[in-house]
């Protein structure tokens, strides 16, 4: 199973405040019934302070209500607050506040630790499968959990020592906001989340200095390059260098300070060719961009 850009990014959020690539049991599903309530409570501590448990089903006799959804596999939502902001769609960048935890288990990730919500975006492979489905059940405004069974987590090898091995995921999750995107020339879109009021959008020739992660999408989307790897900020002079021309379109509406996903079409990208064995042919690419500085 493949470690995603969630967890990478959660730690660069720690030191330079910035926002994030994201979250089998043998079991195919959750177990529904009182006897899973009741048998996989959260043991009381030593301490004597009860741990945090797992709500009651609120399902009534297995009966669906419209609290509750259940998705193939095992992957289930249930609701505490249904918000009245549109649904999210596939592509979308969403704003939301995360508690992630291992069933029965701790909170694994989170992002209290930077006390401000993070920017997810469906369809780059920044989120584990059960996330991302659920999220694209999920309304602007919606407060509830995503219980994502292990198959669509981190299955058998589970993360690194902070997932087990087939643990199914529990996400507490609140909707904040759906970013509306920028729509620039020649279909390049630009979502912006986080802006700033002041300075000037870059002119021909200065020097855009900034960290990244870059996505390629289609039937296997993912991360494929970042900057932080590289130990150091990548830099070119806009309107004039050696990089994707869609770069220099979306760059054209972003600040320094301002953090952005940045959509490219493959024609403004790599195009029919691809790049080498990386990134496929007629493949679009995403930039998400954190600008250090336009000088």
């Amino acid at each position: 199973m493949k470690i995603n850009y969630f967890f990478i990014a959660i730690l660069f959020f720690i030191f330079s405040s910035c926002t994030l690539d994201g979250v089998n049991n043998d079991k195919d599903s959750f177990d529904l019934d009182s006897s899973f309530i009741k048998n996989n409570l959260i043991p009381e501590t030593e301490n004597n302070n009860t741990a945090p448990q797992l709500k009651i089903d609120t399902l009534n006799s297995g009966e669906a209500n419209s609290m509750v959804w259940n998705g193939d596999g095992g992957l289930r939502i249930e609701w505490d607050k249904k918000g009245k902001g549109g649904k999210i769609q596939l592509h979308d960048v969403v704003m939301v506040n995360y508690d992630a935890r291992v069933a029965r288990g701790d909170v694994y990730d989170s992002n209290s630790e930077i006390g401000q919500p993070v920017a997810l975006k469906t369809g780059i492979g920044q989120l584990i499968e059960g996330w991302e489905k659920g999220l694209l059940q999920m309304s602007s405004g919606d407060v509830g959990r995503i219980m994502i069974p292990s198959k669509m987590g981190y299955g058998e090898d589970g993360l690194l020592g902070v997932v087990p091995q087939s643990a199914d995921i529990i996400v507490e999750i609140e909707i904040i906001s759906i970013v509306t995107p920028i729509e620039l020339q020649e279909g390049v879109k630009v979502y912006k989340y986080q802006s700033v009021s002041e300075g000037a959008y870059p002119q021909k020739n200065q020097t855009i200095t900034f960290d990244y992660f870059t996505f390629k999408t289609g039937t296997k989307p993912g991360l494929y390059d970042n900057s932080y790897e590289k130990g150091v900020p990548f830099n070119f002079k806009f309107e004039n260098d050696n990089v994707v021309d869609g770069l220099h379109i979306g760059f054209s509406q972003i600040r320094a300070n301002e953090k952005a996903f940045i959509y490219i079409p493959s024609n403004l990208a790599y195009g029919s060719k691809g790049l080498v064995d990386i990134v496929p042919p007629n493949t679009d690419i995403i930039f998400d961009v954190r600008v250090e500085s336009i000088k």
